[in-house]
């Protein structure tokens, strides 16, 4: 029997769930938001469309008085739904002669950019899906008292969130950077470098003002601040991070594809969150 030669052809495929795996850990890494939310995909079955959340009342404690039977209660489930059909995607073509002639190793440089692209991507979509907080009474949607973002307006949302039973050291708040000299204005305001203790901080977390974790983001509308707490929004993956590639003989060149498929959902008739601003 001949001897078996394994070449490029037959790794390539190996090779390609390596870079696969190393883009989604830099995807979730480059994220800012992600961390911040709950996810829920280990729920994720094959063959599913969506995700289902349960979410529940609770009980009524009550007093036993000698000689009298206690009535035994009911709790109602509801669910809320997660649609998995954000499919986004990145693709790009490399030429033969580009990849033999570039210095760098262009293909992981370019796949690790389009990692860093697609954690902006989600970024904006979390955002976009945490502004869908609720507007009927009380309303989670509250312009800014003055021009910009003050200790009155943290203090009603942190207020508007307590009456929810949230904790208000687990809440987080995003402003954009605009806001941030106005934030490091409020005197309750302490710095991340401050804090003590080695406390991990996540990406972009500049300090707490009355206890809530604050980070600057670029994809937070200038007019706009969100607070809310990470059971406000679920987050699902149905197909994590995958790099596929295939040849193109009509431009002599390997398409590179990038692709990730997810649900996303305001949990609890959106009120785990709080947008305040002169576009809330």
């Amino acid at each position: 029997m001949a001897d078996a030669l394994m070449g490029v052809t037959e790794t390539s495929a190996a090779g390609l769930d390596v870079i696969g795996s190393v883009v989604q850990s830099y995807l979730q890494q480059e994220s800012k938001m992600l961390p911040l939310i709950t996810n829920y995909s280990n729920l994720v079955v094959k063959g599913a469309k969506t995700v289902q959340i349960p979410r529940s009342g609770g009980f009524s404690v009550g007093s036993k008085d000698e000689n009298t039977s206690v009535d035994s209660q009911v709790i109602t489930y509801a669910t809320d739904e997660i649609a998995l059909t954000d499919h986004r995607v990145v693709q790009f073509l490399l030429e033969d002669i580009a990849n033999e002639q570039a210095v760098p190793a262009i293909v992981e440089d370019a796949l690790m950019k389009a990692g860093k692209d697609m954690a902006r991507d989600v970024d904006q979509i979390v955002i976009n899906e945490l502004e869908l907080t609720s507007e009927s009474t009380p309303d989670h949607r509250v312009a800014y008292i003055g021009a910009a973002i003050a200790e009155a307006d943290i203090l009603a949302a942190r207020q508007a969130l307590i009456v929810q039973n949230i904790d208000p050291n687990e809440l987080f708040m995003a402003i954009n950077p605009v806001q941030e000299t106005a934030m490091l204005k409020i005197t309750n305001f302490i710095d991340a470098s401050k804090y003590g203790g080695g406390v991990p901080l996540f990406s972009g977390e500049i300090g707490k003002v009355f206890g809530v974790r604050v980070i600057v983001h670029n994809d937070i509308e200038s007019l706009k601040t969100l607070m809310w707490h990470p059971s406000a929004l679920g987050y699902a993956a149905q197909l994590s991070m995958r790099v596929q590639r295939e040849y193109d003989l009509k431009e002599l060149a390997w398409r590179y594809s990038l692709d990730h498929l997810f649900g996303k959902k305001q949990l609890d008739s959106g009120k785990r969150a709080y947008l305040i601003g002169t576009d809330a």
